[in-house]
């Protein structure tokens, strides 16, 4: 997809040549109220307690210094409700996951979690001031609250900066599956009676499946030249998210061969197998 990064251009990066052979290395309600009113009220609420959720959190660049603040989510705020079968939780009230880029005002640099955020070699931190820094313009503005545009619009340019200072291919398709999460998600909270509802949905779905491609190729890259854990995950843990990418990918026999491995291992668990024995059905 040649426009990858073509939300970025109100910052300031224009024209970005990365295409996605180049996306990553060589490496292996209440009885008298409407349902409208209802919902309404609902909406209002999940606003409500999202605020109480959020705090400024103070932040220093390591690129350029400048001390900032960001909304972040306050540990215990978040209610799991239910896991899709790509790992993705979903969770009552709001969604956590749109606050988990730290973007500099300043420079542009930005990144998934203060751990990679605050850890740039002296060689990262020249490619970021070369073509980070020298072409960021300043970040959209935003209200209290993040939209899924304005997390969308933040994961890809902590995606672009994950590319410009060399990361590992797994830190690439975390991002990667992560802004397929933010597109599905937008697609569920999307009212019907938005502008061009039907146009904005489809361009969901397919940005959706776009991402999970690139999941499932950097995941693919990955697992040929990185060690487990690999974001976090052990090897049957992360055969399972594979299988599932793939499965969501079209390639099925990749899908059952994944599966295969975790069924017949001694080391995963029996809730592990379960979930594996779910997918193993959709196919």
């Amino acid at each position: 997809m040649g426009d990858m990064f073509s939300d970025l251009e109100q910052m300031g990066f224009a024209n970005i040549a990365i295409d996605d052979d180049a996306l990553f290395g060589s490496d292996k309600p209440a009885a008298n109220k409407s349902s409208a009113q209802a919902k309404e009220q609902d909406e209002k609420s999940d606003q409500e307690y999202e605020q109480e959720a959020l705090f400024d959190k103070k932040y220093e660049c390591p690129l350029c210094d400048a001390k900032f603040s960001q909304k972040a989510v306050r540990t215990g705020k978040t209610r799991l409700v239910s896991t899709d079968t790509d790992l993705h939780h979903k969770f009552k009230y709001f969604d956590p996951i749109k606050y988990d880029i730290i973007a500099c005002p300043k420079c542009g640099y930005a990144a998934m979690g203060q751990k990679s955020f605050d850890s740039i070699s002296s060689l990262q931190r020249k490619l970021l001031k070369e073509q980070v820094q020298a072409s960021f313009k300043g970040l959209p503005a935003v209200g209290e609250l993040f939209t899924y545009d304005d997390a969308i619009v933040r994961y890809k340019l902590a995606l672009y900066s994950c590319i410009v200072k060399k990361s590992k291919n797994s830190e690439r398709a975390y991002l990667c599956l992560k802004i397929a999460w933010l597109y599905r998600d937008k697609k569920e909270d999307m009212p019907e009676t938005e502008e061009n509802y039907d146009e904005k949905q489809k361009k969901c779905e397919e940005e959706e499946k776009s991402y999970l491609q690139k999941a499932y190729n950097g995941f693919g890259a990955a697992v040929q030249a990185e060690m487990f854990p690999i974001c976090g995950m052990d090897e049957m843990t992360f055969n399972y998210l594979y299988a599932d990418l793939a499965r969501r990918s079209g390639d099925i026999d990749m899908a059952r061969k994944m599966l295969g491995t975790i069924l017949i291992s001694k080391t995963a668990t029996a809730a592990l197998k379960e979930k594996a024995r779910v997918i193993k059905d959709l196919l």
